[in-house]
C-alpha cells in the first residue's frame, strides 16, 4: 500500500485550489492512504479522503506540488488555455506516475451537519437574518496590483440598488489594509479561516479582487464578481458562476495575457496618482453593481431567500 503526503505553502486561495486534484486522486485510487501539509487545515477539516501520516515513516512519498514546473501550468497558461486546477492536477499525475480523472475545476469543502446549522455569524454580531454579499475591499501591502480605490462608491451603489433588502459585509485579514467602508456590516479581524469558510456557505455571493473569496465562492459554485483587472490571464482563474471583470486587451502593459506582475514579481508598470494600478481605474463601480444584480435579474438569487436556490 502507498502513503503520499502532498504538501503546498502558498496563500489559501492556492491551497482552496488544491483541494480538487487531491480529491480526484484519492477517488481513483482509494487503496492510496493520503494526507497533506499546507499552512491552512482549516481548508481540510471533515475532507472523507485524507488519513493521518507520519512524514518520517519511511515508507511516506512526500510530495511538493506546484502549478508551474518544468514550463508547464502557469507559465504556459495563456497560449494553453489551462486553468489553475488543471495544472495542479498534472503536477500530481506527474509525481505520482499515476494518472486519474479530472471530474471538475472547482474546489471541494466539506462542511460537519453541525457547521450548516449554526446561526450564521451576520445574525449573531449584527442580528440581520436576510441574504447579504461578502466584500473584500481590501489588499496585501505588497501588491498594489489587488488594490481596487472605489470601494466606497460600491458599497453606496449597492445599496441605492437594493434598499435593505439585501446586505454587504466587509471581510479581511487584520494584519492587510482594509479602509472601513460606511453602510456595510464590518467582520475584518473578526474571523478566522475556518469561520470564513462557514460565513460564505450562508452568503449570496462575494464581490473582491483575485483573493481567496472568489475561490471559496467557486468551491460553494456560488455567485462570485472578481474584479482581475489586467494582472493575470483569464482563463487561469475562470469559474463557472463568476462575473470575471478583466482588463486584458485594453491596456498595453497587458495587451493580450495579463502583465504577472506586483509583489514578489515587480511593480506595477502603470500605476495611476494615488497608487492604484489604470487596469482597475478602467472598472467603474456601477459595472460591479450591474454584474451583482444580474443574478437576481436572471433568477438564480432571490431577494426574499437567505440561502442560495442549489445545495452546497
Amino acid at each position: 500500500m502507498r502513503k503520499i503526503i502532498f504538501s503546498q505553502h502558498q496563500s489559501a486561495g492556492d491551497i482552496l485550489t488544491l483541494t480538487r486534484s487531491v480529491n480526484d486522486f484519492a477517488r481513483a485510487y482509494p487503496d492510496i492512504k493520503i494526507d497533506v501539509r499546507t499552512p491552512c487545515p482549516a481548508i481540510w477539516e471533515n475532507n472523507p479522503y485524507l488519513t493521518p501520516l507520519n512524514e518520517k515513516d519511511m515508507a511516506v512519498e512526500y510530495y511538493g506540488i506546484v502549478y508551474g514546473r518544468n514550463g508547464k501550468g502557469i507559465h504556459s497558461c495563456e497560449k494553453d488555455a489551462r486553468h489553475w486546477q488543471e495544472a495542479y492536477h498534472d503536477d500530481i499525475a506527474e509525481l505520482t506516475g499515476l494518472e486519474f480523472e479530472r471530474t471538475g475545476i472547482t474546489p471541494e469543502l466539506f462542511l460537519s451537519k453541525d457547521e450548516k446549522i449554526w446561526v450564521n455569524q451576520v445574525a449573531v454580531e449584527f442580528g440581520w437574518q436576510g441574504p447579504f454579499w461578502l466584500i473584500n475591499g481590501g489588499w496585501k501591502p505588497d501588491n498594489e496590483l489587488k488594490k481596487y480605490h472605489r470601494w466606497q462608491e460600491v458599497a453606496d451603489l449597492f445599496n441605492d440598488h437594493f434598499r435593505g433588502s439585501v446586505r454587504l459585509v466587509q471581510i479581511g485579514h487584520s494584519n492587510e489594509t482594509h479602509p472601513p467602508l460606511d453602510g456595510v456590516y464590518s467582520l475584518v479581524g473578526k474571523t478566522d479561516l475556518r469561520q470564513l469558510i462557514r460565513l460564505c456557505y450562508w452568503a449570496h455571493g462575494t464581490i473582491g479582487p483575485l483573493s481567496f473569496q472568489f475561490v471559496l465562492s467557486a468551491a460553494y459554485k456560488q455567485p462570485h464578481v472578481v474584479l482581475a483587472a489586467g494582472k493575470e490571464g483569464v482563463r487561469w482563474h475562470l469559474y463557472p458562476f463568476g462575473r470575471y471583470m478583466y482588463t486584458n486587451g485594453a491596456l498595453t502593459c497587458c495587451p493580450s495575457g495579463g502583465c504577472w506582475r506586483g509583489g514578489v514579481h515587480g511593480n506595477c508598470l502603470d500605476l495611476m496618482p494615488g497608487g492604484y494600478p489604470r487596469c482597475y481605474d478602467l472598472i467603474k463601480p456601477y459595472q460591479i453593481i450591474d454584474n451583482v444584480a444580474m443574478y437576481y435579474e436572471g433568477g438564480v438569487l432571490n431577494t426574499g431567500k437567505t440561502k442560495m436556490g442549489w445545495p452546497c
